[in-house]
Parts: C-alpha cells; structure tokens; sequence
C-alpha cells in the first residue's frame, strides 16, 4: 500500500498528527494480537496436557486389562476432562 493514500500531506510532508495517531493504531492491534497469543499459548498447554493425562490413563487401562475398578473411574474421568477441554474452548472463542 502506498502511504499517499494513508496520510494527506502538508506543505511540509505527512501530517505528523495523522502519522502518529496510525503508529498508536498499529501498536494497539499488535498488542492486542500478542496478548491473544500468549494466552492461546496457555490454553494450548492446558489442553496438551490434559491429553497427555488421557493418554497415560488409555495405556494403564490398557495394561491393566479393563479391570472393573478401572472401567469404572474412566467415564467419570473422561467426563470430567471433557468439561475441562469445553471450558477452555470456551474462554478461546470468548476471546474472540
């Protein structure tokens, strides 16, 4: 983009004010995008290891052959955990 179209020039040059006021614009955007990915950041590692403790359950199950004690804490777990993933998704598209 060509910046005779963003600033009406002066006898001078650029009108310092509007210059200004477009540098302000552009840092607040980039700081509202930074802030959204550091907390995207978060939210994925909140996510991973949620997945990470699914995992480890799905192997110990696994081992353990379904015992009955296991099977019946691992709904109750993977309901739990889902609440966890909706929440965090959640506050993601609240975000937006």
């Amino acid at each position: 983009m060509d910046t005779k179209e963003l600033f009406e020039i002066s006898a001078n040059g650029y009108d310092c004010e509007q210059v200004e006021q477009y540098v302000a614009l552009l840092k607040a955007q980039y700081k509202k995008l930074f802030d959204y990915a550091k907390a995207t950041e978060g939210n994925n590692e909140k996510l991973k290891k949620i997945c990470r403790a699914l995992s480890d359950e799905n192997k110990a199950l696994k081992a353990s052959g379904l015992n009955s004690v296991a099977a019946k804490s691992g709904p109750e777990r993977i309901v739990e955990l889902t609440h966890e993933i909706e929440k965090i998704a959640a506050s993601l598209s609240s975000d937006n």
